[in-house]
């Protein structure tokens, strides 16, 4: 038998609820699904369901509430009594008004006959209505009719399914949305378990996050680069290959819950070795003991002190001093608006402008 709050069953039963956990006067949606976990076949002739109705923090409904109640598989099952002078009517849109108190909802086989749960399950939804105004936990109450000996014997069995409400700051926010992560890839494009921090230019990678399957992810990364919008997936991956310089990326995040819009950021970063910049701008350029070489136009707005070589594909330009231990060579026009300072005396090649 299976276990729950003040009783036990013959079946197992288990609920979801959109949003998990449930907003305090917001619309919700619940999922009970029922099927026999154990190791005897069950005959089950009905299950009773009372929703705790009223306006109190351990009631669910609010008093005079509507509720849309639907049964899966709808060929063998039906919700098609109401106690308490309420009907549940039928086909699948039927709908139902619960009294103050507890409002039991009755599921039958829709054949009349009992059904055995041994090999296949029952999927009983609410749905369309508001949880009350308060937060406090509910207490679903289950009470089945089933038989483990072919119908010879019949039992009923009670148990009860606690269900939380939470103030909607705290329960809208409830989905787990987190752990960015950028891992090294295998030679499947599968994401490792080792975060990497570093990245060559040619290596491949895999960013990882988590997010409810009905989530909508954008990455952004680089400058100004974004993904596609990213959707229906239960793992969240996204590949990254042929990085040139340090990156940082951001995924939005955006669910749906209840009629509203919940927007989540993650950001992380990744260094490049051996970056490759088009485009720097620096107060000052120094260069250790060795060869600089720009295969572009070089701009320094104040000082240039390079102790080294400095070979330029286009043109240099220094705002005031330009200091260097080696030599100058230019392709281009050679410009500045200060003295050059050389005290080797090395020859400066290129055009002076």
């Amino acid at each position: 038998m299976s276990t729950h709050l003040g009783g036990t069953s013959r079946l197992t039963y288990s609920l979801a609820t959109v949003p998990a956990p449930l907003a305090t006067g917001r619309p919700a949606h619940i999922d009970i699904v029922v099927s026999n976990s154990g190791t005897e076949a069950v005959l089950c002739k009905q299950i009773l369901l009372v929703l705790p109705t009223g306006d109190l923090a351990q009631d669910l409904v609010p008093a005079g509430h509507r509720v849309v109640a639907t049964v899966e598989p709808s060929d063998q099952w039906t919700t098609d009594e109401i106690e308490s002078g309420v009907l549940l009517t039928l086909p699948q849109d039927e709908m139902a008004a619960f009294a103050p108190g507890g409002t039991p909802v009755t599921v039958r086989p829709a054949t009349g006959e009992s059904v055995s749960l041994t090999t296949h399950g029952l999927l009983l939804r609410l749905k369309d209505f508001k949880a009350n105004a308060l937060a406090g936990t509910a207490l679903l109450r289950i009470r089945e009719t089933v038989s483990v000996d072919n119908g010879q014997t019949w039992e009923t069995n009670q148990l009860v399914l606690p269900l939380a409400k939470y103030p909607p700051a705290e329960a809208l926010t409830a989905d787990v949305v987190g752990d960015l992560v950028l891992r090294k890839d295998d030679f499947n494009d599968n994401p490792g378990s080792a975060p990497v921090t570093l990245l060559t230019s040619d290596q491949k990678a895999v960013l990882t996050w988590t997010a409810p399957s009905d989530a909508t992810c954008v990455v952004y990364y680089g400058d100004g680069q974004f993904s596609e919008p990213l959707s229906g997936r239960d793992k969240w991956e996204f590949p990254v290959t042929g990085l040139t310089r340090d990156t940082q990326f951001q995924v939005r995040v955006t669910l749906q819950r209840s009629g509203e819009t919940i927007t989540h950021h993650l950001s992380t970063a990744v260094a490049v070795a051996e970056p490759v910049l088009p485009h720097l701008t620096v107060g000052a350029l120094h260069g250790e003991a060795g060869t600089l070489t720009v295969h572009d136009a070089v701009v320094a707005k104040k000082n240039l002190s390079v102790e080294a070589e400095v070979t330029v594909t286009g043109n240099l330009t220094v705002g005031k001093d330009m200091n260097v231990t080696g030599a100058v060579d230019a392709t281009g026009d050679i410009t500045t608006d200060a003295q050059f300072l050389d005290p080797k005396g090395t020859p400066l090649r290129g055009k002076l402008a």
